[in-house]
């Protein structure tokens, strides 16, 4: 009796890591696109919640913003040719010491 429980343990474990390799594979190799384009592509995608998407799309030459919703798509806007080399840069500001200052304050009170 021990020695089928043992055969039926090895036997499902096997048959689930079997089913988590293929969808492994499955992940693995499947961008979820059947046909592959030259034209259109996406260069850049961020999840804004759960079914909404934001996505730079290059259509030969130009680019877009495109909203993707599970009921609808929207194109936001066409961006420039040539994207900013460069984000501006955050200055750092001087720092002074506050604490300094408060407890200055606090005296002169």
């Amino acid at each position: 009796m021990g020695g089928y429980l043992a055969n039926f343990a090895v036997y499902t474990l096997a048959m689930i890591g079997l089913i988590f390799f293929a969808l492994f594979v499955y992940k693995k190799f499947a961008d979820g696109t059947s046909a592959k384009s030259d034209f259109l592509k996406i260069e850049d995608r961020i999840n804004l919640g759960p079914r909404k998407t934001l996505c730079v799309v290059r259509a030969g030459k130009e680019r877009f913003l495109i909203a993707s919703d599970v009921d609808k798509t929207c194109l936001i806007s066409k961006l420039d040719e040539k994207p900013k080399e460069e984000l501006p840069v955050i200055v750092d500001f001087p720092q002074k010491p506050v604490m300094k200052q408060m407890l200055e304050k606090i005296k002169d009170m």
